[in-house]
């Protein structure tokens, strides 16, 4: 019978979550992993914790108290017989980490899994996850007039509450997302409490010391009472006939209490050694039997290693794609070649430019950049491709700047707009009738007009979005514009009517 294992740890502080880091990575010496092994580990979802958690801070804007909880860890595995091999490729490892992929998203949400590594340089395969708990909560504000808004709130306690009941509707619905896997739930209200691996060694040796001790509680056997029970000879029974089945009963009797006295001994020391020493013993066998095979160290030494088809797969270009990928992420949002810079950096990239390379295009030169991931050589742009060249790099920023002024643009359409709906509300005293009357009666000349006043400031983009906007609250039905009014009248604008005297 295999189980889900899930563990939950509060982070209140950067530090916390930079000690996380230091074990996830390998940076200080971490009991009972294989370095040999190390190359193993993977990381499933996002780059440093400590960076991913300040990168989805920082994102969302969320007000941090004291006391708040930054981060939540969470630890996930199953028993060790649920695993055929510890190797990431196992077709049960991937089955396991897609499912446990798919209960943080649900559970937490999708842009709150800021990080998941995956390790297999331990006995046993793991997970650790960081989870930003961020939930967006509707507030009250003001003191006489009550308004509602929303905001992002750090809410660890919505997940983890204070007390063990909420912490153990968590471990159900967990073991239920995995239960697809044949894996179950552990037995709910258990005492049993995790040991580190480094305890049961010390464990192991107190249990046999204290077994061995055991057998001071018996009493030896006495062979005294045995003489005194033998009862005097018959009249007619010879004397040698009377030693000879005396001795026999005697030595009968003997044996019988030895065996007792041997099997309470044996229960007794055995009881001890299953309660402490027989966890030592099952991670010492774990150990023993995830070691990795002569063949696999042979193949990693010529930058190779097996698939779980057992087919070759390059180290080198499987790093090449996750230096791709890590480029192209950090890419898609950055404004400035400092900014570009500055976010590889976060995630362990350094970037420079080569002293004898340059790249030629029309009449513009440019070096060729040279990144460092700390896990070997410099990798150039040109071996990974034409997009990571400086050229396209710096098109790419142009690109970024260009569409962030487009937002911008977009966004003060957008206010623009609501500020003429809703002034169109309160024209018809907030009568959604009224309202949609009038917009549907709108001729193509007006709307043009209507169009070019609130957008021509911000180019075809703006003008563009205003027509669209204004199209579409042409074809809303009644139902749907009264939604509308609604919603303007809760973001503090005018429609023309209080709350309690709405209608359609």
């Amino acid at each position: 019978m295999a189980y889900a294992i899930l563990r939950v740890t509060k982070m209140n502080s950067m530090g916390s979550i930079g000690g996380k880091d230091s074990h996830e990575l390998r940076q200080r010496e971490t009991l009972n992993a294989d370095p040999d092994r190390a190359s193993l580990n993977r990381q499933v979802i996002g780059t440093v914790a400590i960076n991913d958690v300040k990168e989805r801070l920082g994102s969302t804007g969320v007000p941090i108290r004291k006391d708040s909880v930054l981060a939540i860890d969470v630890f996930a595995t199953a028993s060790p017989e649920f695993f055929t091999r510890n190797h990431p490729d196992d077709i049960r490892c991937k089955k396991f980490q897609r499912s446990l992929v798919d209960f943080l998203y649900k559970e937490f949400g999708k842009d709150n899994v800021v990080s998941l590594r995956a390790h297999h340089d331990e006995t046993s395969p793991h997970w650790h996850a960081t989870i930003v708990p961020i939930r967006e909560k509707t507030i009250k504000v003001g003191r006489q007039v009550k308004t509602e808004r929303t905001e992002n709130r750090l809410c660890a306690k919505d997940w983890l509450g204070g007390d063990r009941y909420t912490l153990s509707k968590l471990q159900t619905r967990f073991a239920n997302e995995m239960k697809h896997l044949g894996l179950e739930r552990g037995i709910q209200g258990s005492q049993a409490k995790h040991v580190a691996v480094k305890q049961f060694y010390t464990l192991a040796q107190e249990a046999v010391a204290k077994a061995e001790s055991i057998q001071q509680h018996f009493p030896r056997i006495n062979p005294e009472q045995y003489v005194e029970k033998v009862e005097k000879p018959g009249f007619f029974e010879g004397t040698e006939s009377f030693a000879r089945k005396s001795v026999t009963n005697a030595i009968n009797q003997l044996s019988t209490d030895i065996e007792k006295v041997n099997l309470s001994i044996k229960q007794a020391r055995q009881n001890e050694l299953n309660k402490t020493a027989v966890p030592a013993i099952d991670a010492l066998v774990q150990k023993s039997g995830t070691r990795q095979s002569q063949a696999e160290k042979a193949l990693l030494a010529l930058g190779y290693r097996l698939d779980q088809h057992g087919g070759l797969v390059n180290i080198e270009e499987e790093r090449k794609n996750a230096l791709r990928g890590a480029i192209l992420h950090v890419l898609s949002n950055c404004t400035s070649e400092q900014l570009f810079r500055q976010e590889l950096i976060k995630k362990g990239i350094k970037p420079t430019f080569s002293e004898d390379d340059q790249e030629v295009v029309g009449k513009n030169r440019y070096k060729v950049f040279l990144f460092h991931d700390g896990k070997g050589k410099p990798i150039s742009s040109r071996e990974l491709g034409a997009e990571f060249m400086a050229s396209s790099v710096v098109g790419k920023i142009e690109e970024n700047v260009q569409a962030e002024k487009d937002r911008e643009a977009i966004e003060k359409c957008k206010k623009a707009y609501e500020i003429t709906i809703a002034s169109t509300f309160a024209q018809h005293h907030g009568n959604v009738k009224e309202v949609s009357k009038y917009l549907k009666s709108l001729k193509p000349g007006e709307i043009e007009v209507i169009c070019r006043r609130l957008g021509q400031e911000h180019g075809a983009a703006g003008i563009a979005y205003i027509q669209n906007r204004l199209q579409a609250d042409i074809n809303k039905n009644e139902f749907e514009l009264t939604a509308d009014r609604n919603r303007l009248q809760k973001e503090g604008y005018d429609i023309g009517r209080k709350l309690g005297n709405l209608k359609l």
